[in-house]
This record gives structure tokens, sequence and C-alpha cells, in this order.
């Protein structure tokens, strides 16, 4: 199926636009779609000398014509077509916006007055430049078209696209070439590849081309594939909320609910097992623990009533020394 069907129709509205937007009523819509088919043609004719859309002569053709002009030639690879009421913009993605742009901003002045003949109402022209020309399908084809009119080796022009893609960053490109190469009597098809190609895959970012070379023995068709990589949707980032500064540990957030059994195992501390040192203690060691917890002995002060007692008993002994003390003799009388 994607050897079949056009590169870039197979991936619209998946990882690429439309080159027309615009909604219309049924009465107009046929007007709008003939106006932008007048417009793409005005354009290639003026830059390129060429009368298709895509290079070449276009089916209705006679593929007779003389080459394109290299003076003129602005590499215009895609003609974006917007509409709104009363206003028609254009993009073109061109490799030399000089060319269009012209002295002053005059070439495009002249576009613009060209196209309001056409269409009704007012004309806007954006004009884009393509950095990597090499990197684009459209411009690739039109320049092997354009070397092979000049009679250049078709092989070595295909060979040194592929490698100038390449090395511009592409992950591959495939050239394919149909007609009287060379100048044969019998058409014959001719085509070289680098990297890889993955029509089928849908989120492949493949660019396509096509365009002709119009030679003395008639046109030689060239068809371009580009691979550039792989579109992915963008990864959704989660929002970023500020931080809550933590709860203190001794005050519980609020709307728990405990259950008391847990709460009670909660409060019950750890139990450490005892190691052999510290089961093993002597009796001494436990007795010197008792007394260092107890303090020292306090002293029982004497009451009142006990020093009176005591003070009675000495009076008492010193009276019972003084009777039993012996007399002197007793000396006569004069």
């Amino acid at each position: 199926m994607g050897q079949k069907v056009n590169p870039i129709g197979m991936r619209l509205g998946i990882i690429r636009d439309w080159d027309s937007r615009w909604y219309a009523r049924k009465a107009i819509y046929r007007d709008w779609v003939l106006e932008d088919a007048r417009v793409r043609r005005l354009l290639r004719e003026r830059f390129a000398g060429d009368a298709s859309g895509r290079g070449g002569s276009g089916r209705g053709g006679s593929g007779r014509g003389g080459p394109r002009s290299r003076n003129r030639d602005a590499g215009i690879s895609r003609i974006e077509i917007e509409r709104a009421p009363n206003m028609l913009k254009l993009t073109l993605h061109t490799a030399r916006p000089g060319i269009i742009i012209g002295r002053g901003g005059r070439g495009v002045e002249d576009i613009r007055a060209d196209i309001e003949r056409i269409v009704k109402g007012k004309v806007h022209i954006n004009v884009q430049e393509i950095r990597q020309a090499e990197l684009d399908a459209t411009l690739v084809a039109e320049n092997v078209a354009s070397q092979i009119e000049r009679r250049i080796a078709f092989k070595r022009t295909v060979r040194q696209a592929l490698q100038r893609s390449m090395k511009m960053g592409a992950k591959g490109i495939r050239v394919l070439l149909s007609g009287r190469l060379g100048g044969g009597e019998m058409s014959r098809r001719y085509g070289d590849r680098d990297g890889k190609i993955p029509l089928h895959t849908f989120r492949a970012d493949i660019d396509y081309g096509f365009t002709e070379a119009r030679t003395a023995t008639g046109n030689i068709g060239v068809k371009v594939w580009i691979y550039r990589g792989d579109v992915l949707p963008e990864a959704s980032q989660p929002e970023t909320r500020p931080m809550r500064p933590a709860a203190p540990a001794d005050k519980p957030r609020k709307g728990w609910r405990r259950v008391g059994a847990v709460r009670r195992v909660e409060a019950q501390p750890e139990e450490q097992p005892a190691t052999g040192a510290e089961t093993e203690e002597t009796p001494s060691a436990t007795q010197e623990a008792t007394d260092a917890s107890a303090g020292p002995p306090e002293q029982a002060q004497p009451s009142v009533g006990a020093e009176s007692e005591e003070q009675k008993n000495d009076a008492d002994a010193v009276q019972d020394q003084v009777s039993e003390t012996p007399q002197g003799p007793q000396t006569g009388q004069g």
C-alpha cells in the first residue's frame, strides 16, 4: 500500500497539514478550487517556466517545451493558500526569496497585482525561506532534472544528489528516473537509494517530490523520496504543584482515626534482648548501685524533750559525785 499512494496524501491529518486551508459553501466551493489552481499555475510559470503543478508539461501539455530558465528559477517548493471572507493569504516556501521579493519589494507588488485579477479580494503574500534545500524532495528533483536537461550523465547526477542529502542529515533518500535515459531508443527505469525509506510508517516524515526533465528525445520523469525522521507526539508533562510542609510527628494529621489496639502497641517501647555481659552482674555491684541511688543516710535530729532529759541526767550524776567525796581530818579547837 505504501508504494502505490502519494506519501504526502497518506499522511494528511496525521503529521502533515493541507496546502489549501479554507471552508466554503457549496455554491462557491467550485470557484475557490479553480482559483487555487490558477494561482499555483501562475506562480509556477512566472518563476520556473513550468506550467504543471510539479514540473514538466503536465497531463494536458505536449511535453515538448523548452528547458526551464535558470535565471528566474526561484526554487518554489510549496504554495500554501489560506482564505478569509475577503482576503487570500499566500505562503511561498522558496530556496531563493530574493528572486520573488525583487529590488525594493517590487516583485511582491507585481505578483499581488496579477493575483488580484484572478481572485476577488485582497491578497497577502508571505515569503518563507528554505534553509536546507537538500532536505526538500521537490527541490532535489528539480535539481536532478535541470542537470539531465544540460546533458549531464544521469548516474552521476543521482549519486551526487544522494550524497548531498545524506550529508545534510537525511536518514534516507530514494531517486527514481524513468524515460529515454541517455537518449536511448527504448525507455527504461533507473533508481538508486541510500538509508531507509519506511513508507508504511505514518509517523515517518517522508517528503515526496516529482518533476519532469524536458529533453530533445522526450520527457524524463524524476521522483524523489526523502526520509527526515519520525514525528513523535509531545509527551505531556505532569503538573508541578507546590510542596506542602510536612505535619509535625507528635501531632497527627486531621482526619486520621487510629485503632486503640494499634495505639497501645505503638506506645509500648520495644524490648531489646539483653546480652550476656549485661545479665551476669555480681551481688556486690548490684548493692553498690542500690546504695548509690539511695544517697547518703540521713542523720536523726534530737528533739527538744530528749535534750532536757539528757541535761537532767547530767545534773544527777554530778550530785552523786559530790556526795561520795571523803571528808578530810577534823582539826582540834585551840
